[in-house]
């Protein structure tokens, strides 16, 4: 049979004080009580394993203190570790996360959002799937999003409108990238992006273009090749890039070991005979064998700005904000200077 549950009524009749009296004193509630009665409460609920009931607190206060936290890929160390920061960061603020994974899929974009908004969470920090960015599929998650009122918002990729956003200048990463593969003697870059679709790759691509522009030179529509944030669409790109151009620019670092795989296994040596660029600096691009120059994505900032920010719409409906954040060109081994 199973054990019942100590309630706060056991807990009063313990202390030989009302109901209303350990609830004053456990939610830390201004009342008449003596410091010596309150201690008297903590201890004796924390003796019997008195748990609050937290669907019934939520429903009296309207609140669940949760956030819906959806990602895109989870395998992606971007943003595991951007999540690890998220959930530190809304833990100070008394916050749990609620988080889900949407295999790059609208579908379970729009199934995790129906069913946070089922569980009365208070805030959404949203990474929307590749799938999701489509005009048509853009406005179902607005529409889905509005019609609960919940306080939300995007973090790296992002919807052209009003909504509140986290995110790094792509542009001007993109643009720093290319300048120094230019200033180290480059003019056939290749290019391997994510998802044309998404702002992150668009912007960072304009970037390229916009340097190479500035140097009097033109990127190779034959150069670019557009694929997935992830190690095939590396593999695959290398293929086709590795023999046409001097150095290849990955769109990020996931993309960027697939091109040292491929290049292996074709023979050519990184950075002797092709320079390569990665993009988000993850853990393991600074102990491969030959260390990968990359940007880094000031992920634990940017993960302070979403908890702040997101608390901040929770408390003030009509809050909004833009947090545009600068990245930082990482300098390494994989970069060779031609002439």
């Amino acid at each position: 049979m199973k054990k019942k549950s100590t309630t706060l009524r056991d807990v009063a009749n313990s202390c030989g004080v009302s109901a209303t009296a350990v609830s004053l004193t456990l939610n830390d509630k201004p009342s008449n009580l003596s410091d010596k009665t309150k201690q008297l409460i903590i201890e004796t609920a924390n003796k019997l394993g008195y748990r609050p009931d937290l669907t019934a607190q939520s429903l009296a206060t309207k609140k669940t203190n949760t956030i819906g936290v959806i990602i895109p890929d989870i395998s992606n160390a971007f943003f595991s570790e951007a999540v690890r920061h998220i959930q530190i960061e809304l833990s100070m603020y008394g916050y749990d996360i609620f988080l889900c994974n949407s295999e790059e899929k609208f579908e379970n974009d729009v199934k995790y959002l129906e069913l946070f908004l089922s569980r009365n969470v208070d805030g959404l920090i949203l990474t929307m799937s590749a799938e999701s960015m489509t005009l048509e599929n853009q406005k179902r998650i607005k529409n889905i999003i509005n019609e609960s009122k919940t306080p939300y918002v995007l973090f790296d990729r992002y919807y052209n409108g009003d909504a509140s956003k986290v995110f790094v200048d792509n542009e001007a990463s993109g643009y720093d990238i290319a300048k120094h593969l230019i200033d180290q003697g480059h003019k056939r870059i290749g290019i391997i992006t994510g998802p044309l679709v998404l702002n992150s790759s668009k912007d960072r691509l304009s970037g390229v273009i916009r340097a190479m522009k500035e140097h009097n030179l033109t990127l190779d529509e034959k150069h670019i090749f557009t694929g997935q944030y992830d190690m095939e669409t590396g593999k695959k790109g290398a293929r086709k890039l590795l023999n046409q151009v001097s150095a290849i620019f990955a769109f990020n670092d996931l993309q960027a070991f697939g091109v040292i795989e491929s290049a292996k296994e074709m023979g050519i040596k990184i950075p002797n005979d092709v320079s390569l660029v990665g993009f988000d600096d993850i853990f393991y691009a600074s102990i491969l064998e030959t260390k990968l120059t990359t940007v880094r994505q000031p992920i634990f900032e940017m993960s302070k700005e979403l908890a702040k920010l997101i608390v901040h719409m929770i408390k003030d409906p009509n809050y909004q904000a833009n947090k545009r954040m600068k990245a930082t060109l990482i300098k390494r081994e994989s970069v060779k200077k031609i002439d």
